[in-house]
């Protein structure tokens, strides 16, 4: 019985470890984007930040829809690392959960 307490705690802390994940979703508008191959750069850069799982660039609308870590990484980081590569990209939605 001594022995089933501590297992039982550690399988329910590993069943609520998810549940702390603290991913967001936020959309950038970026207007620098005017050739086919810009997504692709805005995707890279955005995608290299540490914490971001998704990237999703259209040209056609000038916006990247990024998920990420929040834990891990920010919408400044993110904003930053398209600006680095070229492309200012501006916070259009606030951080939501997925």
């Amino acid at each position: 019985m001594k022995i089933q307490t501590p297992v039982l705690a550690l399988i329910s802390l590993l069943v609520a470890a998810p549940a702390f994940a603290a991913e967001q979703t936020v959309t950038f508008s970026v207007p620098g984007m005017h050739c086919p191959s810009c997504p692709f750069i805005v995707e890279s850069a955005m995608g290299s930040v540490e914490g971001v799982t998704q990237v999703t660039a259209d040209s056609d609308a000038l916006t990247a829809e990024v998920v990420f870590d929040d834990a891990v990484a920010s919408a400044e980081d993110i904003a930053r690392a398209s600006a680095a590569a070229g492309y200012k990209a501006d916070l259009v939605t606030p951080s939501s959960g997925s």
